[in-house]
């Protein structure tokens, strides 16, 4: 519905899509989304507000976002600023094949995450620098409620997740028993927020 809003010009653009802003003031503001490298989506997003005078996209930083989407083909992306929340999480740079431990604090990473899964366990994709590169690699984190995230990157995923979501019996099964490669953790979460939804 948004793309036939969206300034002719930037509705032609590649990788620009249909989406919206939340930002700290409170104020959401509707237009184009420029899509840029996972990485650098969690800093700051490309936007073009509907009806822009300019089809040069403001660049808004996690400073200044709460929140953000787009629509690309049949699925809506979301973003969510986590903010100081993430300093909990400690971060993993992998050398080699040892890793080392730095505080958040001390990297530029963006507070921006990509939310794959809502509901009482959420599920957001993180990308990380690898030291010494221009590459990256992906963390899914897990949350409960409004608790601190985890970070599944280097979980022995069977043992981890069935502890995880050690309170749903059946699943927890099933992930012990190996039913669940580690990329389907968004269907796990799925499952399990479905249960407890249930349950309750």
């Amino acid at each position: 519905m948004l793309a036939g809003l969206l300034p002719a010009a930037a509705a032609r653009a590649q990788r620009v899509c249909p989406g919206y802003v939340v930002l700290a003031s409170g104020d959401s503001l509707r237009g184009a989304v420029h899509l840029t490298s996972d990485f650098e989506q969690q800093q700051f997003v490309k936007f073009i507000p509907l009806h822009a005078t300019s089809t040069k996209p403001l660049r808004l930083t996690d400073a200044e976002v709460v929140a953000y989407g787009y629509v690309r083909g049949p699925d809506t992306v979301r973003y969510r600023n986590c903010g100081p929340e993430l300093a909990s999480v400690p971060v993993v740079l992998a050398v080699g094949q040892r890793a080392a431990l730095f505080p958040i604090s001390r990297l530029r990473v963006g507070a921006l995450l990509r939310v794959l899964q809502a509901g009482r366990v959420q599920v957001y994709e993180r990308y990380m620098p690898i030291r010494g590169g221009n590459s990256f690699f992906r963390d899914v984190l897990l949350r409960t409620d409004t608790g601190s995230f985890i970070g599944t990157y280097w979980w022995n995923f069977r043992p981890r997740a069935a502890e995880y979501f050690a309170d749903c019996p059946a699943l927890a099964g099933d992930l012990r028993a190996g039913r669940y490669p580690p990329r389907a953790l968004p269907q796990v979460v799925r499952r399990y927020n479905a249960w407890y939804g249930h349950s309750r």
